[in-house]
């Protein structure tokens, strides 16, 4: 009886060890979830956590010391600017790491990595449209300025030093219950981050919706269902303002009318796209209008809702200046806020800086297409989309000089009838350095430096709002916007 008894319990123990160990049941085996040492019972914190701690990294050249407020703000106290960068990459990656990372993967189209192949369409959307090619071409513009690039380089190390931190017991939550670990952060990695936004804030346009329309309606009742402004809009330039004639003078094509295509090419367009009221409001009152006598501003940021939120607060001191306000994990600098001199924000310019073009290829090999009276050779991009517990996905994509060719007999999206090409032309694709915006705003002290620092702004759009202490208010709509002629680009 003791032999039968002693099988029965070692066979139960087998089976135990096996379903612990295995990912049958769920993504991540249980016995790692509920292992005392390193299990999910690590990730529990106290009410009182006490923060307090010494730390020392090489990379750091001076002293630094961080204070947490009541709320868990930290306030970075630095002797040189770029430790403070490095901190900063700390922080972000102590409270916020996953949230950081999954973003990225998400913008470069790598969530297939994580969750399998239902997320496969997702990521051949995100890499058809760009967002790595994007990225790319915006760390070679950082890189041309060796100021954002060291600032980069230092936020990267902090991210990076608190990741090498980490060890099985001290992974964040979300890492066990998917069962991956972080990988490094890079230079690479911010740039997408900042692609991810203006995805975001600059990636929404209709022009598939309005083609379908336009088929269905007469120009008349086109204009008025989707009016170019609405009849309710109130610009906060007042009416009859005189401006400079434009030194950009558009040469409209006398067929322009006949070159939007004028049929259906869709039924049901299921893309998941960004939100069209992402925006906020902004507004700024002079001194002279105030109890006070000194200006007031406020920003009323309007992205969406999420858990954890898509900023972090934190205060910035360096001998060169002293900044507050709400950061993005993922990149450096304060975004929105203030500093000694004056206060700065941004909302959402709503512009449409996203068309698409019919590309003729000279046969399905797709590598010439007519461009500009001639044929024209294409250039591909093999996108290998790593696919958890599945082979690699090969995915061919064909670069115009408009751009990629993001809908093709392979891929529509949900939008076209697989039997056209069409190059997505979008203004996030050019190389920009935003992020010298943001350094810039951080250090201004008057209207001259706010005027100076948005010039960086490239994409997505926003109207940048500025008071300064001095009394001045201003606002801009800044970034750099396709000129067009009347409906270009919305069909």
């Amino acid at each position: 009886m003791r032999i039968i008894n002693f099988f029965i319990t070692g066979a139960i123990t087998a089976v135990l060890i096996i379903i612990l160990n295995s990912t049958i049941l769920l993504p991540a085996p249980l016995g790692k979830w509920l292992s005392p040492q390193n299990g999910l019972w690590q990730n529990a914190e106290s009410v009182n956590h006490n923060y307090s701690a010494d730390l020392s990294f090489p990379q750091l050249k001076g002293k630094i010391d961080v204070y947490f407020d009541e709320r868990l703000v930290p306030h970075v106290f630095a002797e040189q600017e770029n430790d403070a960068f490095f901190v900063q990459g700390y922080l972000h990656a102590k409270f916020r790491l996953w949230q950081m990372e999954f973003q990225t993967h998400a913008a470069a189209g790598r969530v297939s990595e994580i969750v399998g192949k239902k997320a496969i369409d997702f990521d051949r959307d995100k890499r058809r449209l760009g967002m790595v090619y994007a990225a790319e071409n915006s760390l070679k513009e950082i890189a041309k300025d060796s100021e954002t690039l060291t600032e980069c380089d230092s936020y990267t190390a902090g991210v990076n030093a608190y990741i090498e931190s980490l060890n099985d017991a001290t992974l964040p939550l979300e890492y066990r219950l998917l069962n991956y670990y972080p990988e490094k952060w890079t230079n690479l990695k911010t740039a997408l981050f900042l692609k991810y936004m203006s995805l975001d804030l600059a990636g929404s346009e209709n022009d598939f919706e309005h083609t379908n329309a336009k088929s269905v309606f007469s120009s008349g009742d086109f204009d008025k269902l989707y009016p170019i402004i609405m009849d309710s809009l109130d610009p906060i330039v007042p009416k009859g303002t005189m401006f400079e004639k434009p030194k950009l003078q558009l040469k409209i094509p006398v067929t322009a009318d006949s070159l939007y295509f004028n049929y259906k090419d869709s039924n049901t367009i299921t893309e998941q796209k960004p939100n069209p009221n992402n925006g906020s409001n902004n507004w700024a009152v002079s001194g002279s209008k105030t109890q006070s006598g000194y200006p007031i501003l406020c920003n009323d940021p309007h992205l969406g809702l999420n858990l954890p939120s898509l900023w972090y607060e934190m205060q910035i001191v360096t001998p060169t200046y002293n900044a507050y306000g709400a950061t993005f994990p993922g990149a450096p600098a304060i975004i929105i806020g203030f500093n000694d001199n004056c206060a700065f924000g941004f909302t959402n310019a709503m512009r449409d800086v996203r068309d698409y073009y019919e590309i003729k290829f000279k046969d399905d090999n797709r590598k010439e297409y007519w461009f500009d009276s001639e044929w024209v050779k294409t250039n591909f991009r093999i996108e290998k989309i790593k696919v958890k517990g599945e082979p690699d996905y090969l995915d061919t994509v064909a670069y115009t000089n408009i751009g990629p060719v993001m809908y093709d007999k392979s891929y529509n999206g949900g939008r076209g009838t697989n039997d056209r090409y069409y190059a997505v032309r979008w203004k996030a694709h050019d190389a920009s350095n935003e992020l010298k915006m943001f350094t810039l705003l951080d250090k201004a002290k008057n209207y001259s430096d706010y005027l100076q620092a948005i010039k960086y702004l490239h994409t997505p759009g926003q109207n940048c709002i500025f008071a300064s202490k001095h009394g001045t208010i201003a606002i801009w709509d800044q970034g750099e916007f396709p000129a067009k002629w009347k409906r270009q680009g919305d069909l």
